[in-house]
């Protein structure tokens, strides 16, 4: 389990994760969550045949996030960004298994933040 993002009353935040081992070809799939995630750390654990591609896109403020990261097959990359991240993540993966970390502040109907996948 990640630990919170500086500056986060964790009184007011809750702990989430969504996982995803659904990638059948090479197709970039993207992950989202309208900004209702703080990502805490993100782990891409390539195929045993293929290479796994991962990029973080900026969030709604326009900064550029790091570059493409590839991870040879059978490889595994942890990413915990230097403070929340809240932009969507682009993968591409083929028999690979994605595993995002996140806190979250539920909204009044306490709701879980609705996690996007866009293939």
């Amino acid at each position: 389990m990640s630990s919170a993002p500086a500056g986060v009353d964790v009184r007011e935040y809750a702990y989430g994760y969504f996982s995803f081992q659904g990638f059948a070809d090479d197709t970039v799939h993207t992950f989202a969550s309208a900004n209702r995630w703080l990502v805490t750390k993100i782990q891409l654990f390539a195929g045993p045949d293929d290479d796994a591609d991962i990029v973080l896109a900026a969030g709604g403020g326009g900064s550029g996030g790091p570059p493409d990261v590839i991870v040879r097959k059978g490889g595994c990359l942890t990413f915990e960004p230097n403070g929340a991240f809240r932009g969507r993540v682009d993968c591409s993966a083929k028999g690979g298994f994605l595993l995002i970390e996140f806190w979250w502040q539920p909204t009044g109907d306490v709701s879980y933040p609705t996690i996007v996948v866009t293939p």
